[in-house]
């Protein structure tokens, strides 16, 4: 569901700076359409003239990064040959989408459940096709006869598990980089945690 608007003076991208910025700090309950107006110093009117309302806001957002994400790990897939090194690059490209979009994989992956129900089957759509990414690769793996027999379902929702909570505990001031973190995963994921 592609929406689009004019954005002449660029206040629409100042109102969804703003939205951002209060969805990943208040939550989209917390953050009123007040709060959004406010800190871009406009009406609410211009709110409504961009967007049809707050959820159509949150939305936008997540839209975004869902098919910055898609974009991005469609690039991996056709830069490798060989399905092992594409899905551990995949792996290693969505863990670290956070360094630059913290604030909107927090809302990407918080507040979808809180949007309308012709939003929702939109970003549904998207996370289908993102799964559908990586089952591609397991799909590539179990062909080669590289995958031990393991559910594919679980092994795709075991990755995402992995991958997608990683934003909440990593501490950009911390010991580790996202990219170590991602590396770190990655070997995790394809190598296990004991030693052989």
């Amino acid at each position: 569901m592609a929406i689009h608007r004019t954005d002449h003076d660029g206040t629409r991208e100042l109102l969804l700076s703003s939205a951002i910025d209060l969805f990943y700090e208040k939550g989209y309950v917390g953050a009123s359409v007040r709060d959004i107006v406010k800190a871009v110093n406009v009406t609410n009117s211009i709110l409504y003239h961009h967007f049809k309302d707050k959820n159509e806001l949150l939305y936008v957002i997540i839209d975004r990064i869902g098919l910055e994400l898609i974009k991005s790990l469609k690039q991996v897939e056709q830069q490798y040959d060989d399905p092992m090194e594409r899905l551990s690059r995949m792996i290693y490209t969505q863990i670290c989408i956070v360094k630059e979009r913290k604030r909107e994989v927090k809302i990407f992956l918080e507040e979808q459940y809180q949007l309308g129900p012709k939003y929702k089957a939109g970003i549904l759509r998207q996370h289908r096709e993102i799964y559908s990414l990586y089952m591609d690769q397991l799909n590539a793996l179990e062909e080669r006869g590289m995958l031990r027999n393991i559910n594919k379902t679980v092994l795709n929702f075991a990755i995402h598990a992995m991958m997608n909570w990683s934003y909440r505990w990593h501490r950009e001031d911390g010991p580790l980089s996202i990219e170590q973190v991602a590396d770190s995963i990655t070997d995790i994921f394809f190598h296990g945690i004991l030693k052989k």
